[in-house]
């Protein structure tokens, strides 16, 4: 019998110190087993508390191009970054799509990020991306040679499955597509980008796990019990965000307020015996 597996994954330690904070708290509790790295913000000199506190903690880099100041001086990387000097937030689409972001800029931010975060003598474990944005090209593709040049193997998979508490959850998800045409396209255009990934060498896990906002989302110590309860065979993973909200994740950040719930429904003393009685091994990525 396949074993269920899962890697719970807390992206964004170094965006803010009030992130930081809260997944320092979070994988004290022991469900959160891995975490991604903003490396272009200042919080990210606190990553070696993680490594101190937390040895089994795998560790993978959440490669940024939208939000904030680059790590490389503006002036090298110009087609990145609006005329203050930032990165181009709720406009990077565009610019990406209309074919605006040098491939050469992209090239190097990521290569300095990755060195930044290895810096602090952090062993990379895997990559991703702040919001996804590297779903978009060329970020992909230029991040997908970077992270093999630094022998970084894992990723996030964007093979998605919708979670469902209910029998007929294949089902629901075929109407969901059908009934949804752009998500549709969204989901094949990704399952295209992962194939690309394997056959470069790329390690993920089987899944990669959404809870619907119509199960209270991931904000809910009973989600989470549900989630373990009726995890598929394999290896999956979950994305949480858990931290305290501050100055600066207002600046950059539109999902805010769900963080503190998050992060106190993680801090459950009863999620581990869960997972242990449903039969799920938590485990991180450096496990794949």
């Amino acid at each position: 019998m396949t074993k269920k597996r899962l890697i719970v994954n807390a992206d964004g330690f170094g965006f803010t110190f009030g992130n930081n904070r809260g997944i320092l708290e979070v994988l004290a509790a022991g469900v959160v087993r891995s975490i991604s790295v903003n490396s272009n913000f200042p919080a990210v000199k606190e990553i070696q508390l993680v490594a101190e506190r937390f040895p089994d903690v795998s560790i993978g880099i959440h490669l940024n191009l939208s939000v904030g100041k680059p790590v490389c001086d503006p002036a090298e990387i110009s087609s990145l970054v609006d005329e203050s000097g930032h990165f181009w937030y709720r406009r990077f689409p565009q610019k990406a799509l209309l074919g605006k972001l040098r491939t050469g800029h992209i090239r190097r931010e990521l290569d300095v990020q990755i060195k930044r975060l290895k810096s602090f003598g952090v062993k990379i474990s895997h990559w991703d991306s702040h919001q996804n944005r590297h779903l978009y090209p060329p970020f992909f593709k230029i991040a997908l040679e970077v992270a093999t040049e630094h022998n970084i193997k894992k990723m996030r998979n964007h093979r998605r499955r919708l979670y469902s508490d209910e029998t007929n959850a294949a089902k629901k998800a075929l109407r969901f597509y059908l009934t949804h045409p752009r998500r549709l396209g969204s989901f094949l255009y990704c399952r295209c980008l992962m194939r690309y990934a394997k056959a470069r060498g790329m390690q993920m896990a089987d899944y990669f796990l959404s809870p619907g906002a119509g199960h209270g989302g991931r904000e809910r110590p009973d989600t989470w019990k549900k989630i373990f309860q009726f995890l598929p065979a394999g290896t999956s993973e979950i994305a949480c965000h858990p931290g305290y909200p501050d100055e600066t994740l207002r600046q950059y950040a539109t999902m805010i307020d769900n963080r503190p719930k998050e992060l106190e429904a993680l801090r459950d003393k009863s999620l581990l015996q869960a997972a242990k009685d449903f039969g799920v091994e938590l485990i991180n990525f450096w496990q794949l």
